[in-house]
């Protein structure tokens, strides 16, 4: 019954990947994501990664999905004759070439079946003994957490974590590059939202107090920076939804800071433990617990910096320059 329980998932997740790029509607492409998201995360479940579920769940489907609603709504106000035009640049590439998509859609083919070779082989070579779970559960004494899943992340293979946080980073920085790195406005629409203001007077202390559990429980059970930073993102995106935007009361070399703390600790501790001798990530058993603690703190730090950025200025580009005398906040 688990195998059949398996295979569904997995046929409903390349179902739902597929349908998410192919639909031509944006509202059913937004949803069928949400639904990818999920069922991705039920498979990383099933696989026994529950942290690596618990993220997938709250970046791909919770904090994309912020984007991508808000998204939608702007779509929504687009007047008819822009989307009459839209259609009529869609209709005359088809036209001229009804073949254009051939190619695209045998490479994704030949992807797919590459991909499904690679995977049942690599699942006809695990040994019985599980692959590398055993190995992992054997070396956690000297990777200075007791879970498995953090040990591969921050230790075993660190640079895979370092590089994530890069991609944020970079995801940050082509947000700045289309838009412009601006002090973020006030949302004066929902600025005085009562209700709002009470989620979050309530939310706030609890998102942060939640957030710092699960990053230190991380060492032992399911959790870490990126479920921690999710958390902590949503507080600024809470404030700056409620118009108290956390950015606009620091200096500008203090956020840079923020945002790249991260990925720069963690760097610059590889290169000090290869100028000590050791190999790059490779943390001494004696203070492995100790420095992944501060590593996953920093990274959290900085991932949540980056989240709520990343929201505030997609939302700030969206938005509709108002007519007005008073200064931008």
């Amino acid at each position: 019954m688990s195998i059949i329980i398996d295979i569904l998932l997995a046929i409903l997740t390349v179902y739902l990947a597929l349908q998410s790029l192919l639909v031509h509607r944006l509202t059913q492409n937004v949803f069928l994501f949400f639904a990818f998201g999920l069922a991705l995360a039920l498979a990383w479940v099933r696989l026994g990664a529950v942290d690596v579920a618990i993220t997938e769940a709250a970046i791909a489907s919770g904090f994309l999905g912020v984007l991508f609603l808000d998204a939608l709504r702007d779509f929504s106000d687009t007047s008819s004759k822009k989307w009459d035009d839209l259609e009529l640049v869609r209709n005359s590439l088809h036209s001229k070439n009804p073949k254009s998509l051939f190619l695209p859609r045998l490479a994704l083919v030949l992807g797919l079946l590459l991909f499904l070779f690679i995977s049942l082989e690599a699942i006809w070579k695990i040994p019985d003994g599980g692959g590398l779970t055993a190995a992992a559960e054997a070396m956690l004494p000297e990777s200075g957490v007791e879970h498995p899943v953090t040990a591969v992340l921050l230790n075993f293979r660190a640079y895979d974590t370092w590089l994530e946080i890069g991609v944020i980073l970079l995801g940050l920085l082509a947000v700045f590059t289309v838009g412009g790195i601006k002090i973020y406005r006030k949302p004066q629409a929902i600025t005085h939202d009562p209700l709002l203001r009470q989620v979050i007077l309530f939310s706030t202390p609890i998102l942060f107090l939640f957030g710092a559990f699960i990053l230190y429980f991380g060492k032992s059970g399911p959790g870490g920076a990126f479920q921690a930073a999710v958390l902590w993102g949503a507080i600024g995106i809470l404030l700056y939804l409620g118009g108290k935007p956390i950015f606009t009361v620091i200096p500008r070399w203090l956020l840079r800071l923020i945002l790249t703390i991260g990925l720069g600790f963690f760097l610059l501790l590889g290169f000090l433990i290869i100028a000590s001798g050791g190999a790059l990530f490779e943390y001494p058993p004696a203070y492995a617990g100790i420095l992944i603690l501060i590593v996953e703190t920093l990274a959290a730090i900085s991932i949540a910096a980056a989240l709520t950025a990343i929201f505030a200025n997609l939302n700030q580009m969206t938005e509709e320059p108002k007519e007005s005398n008073q200064p931008i906040e």
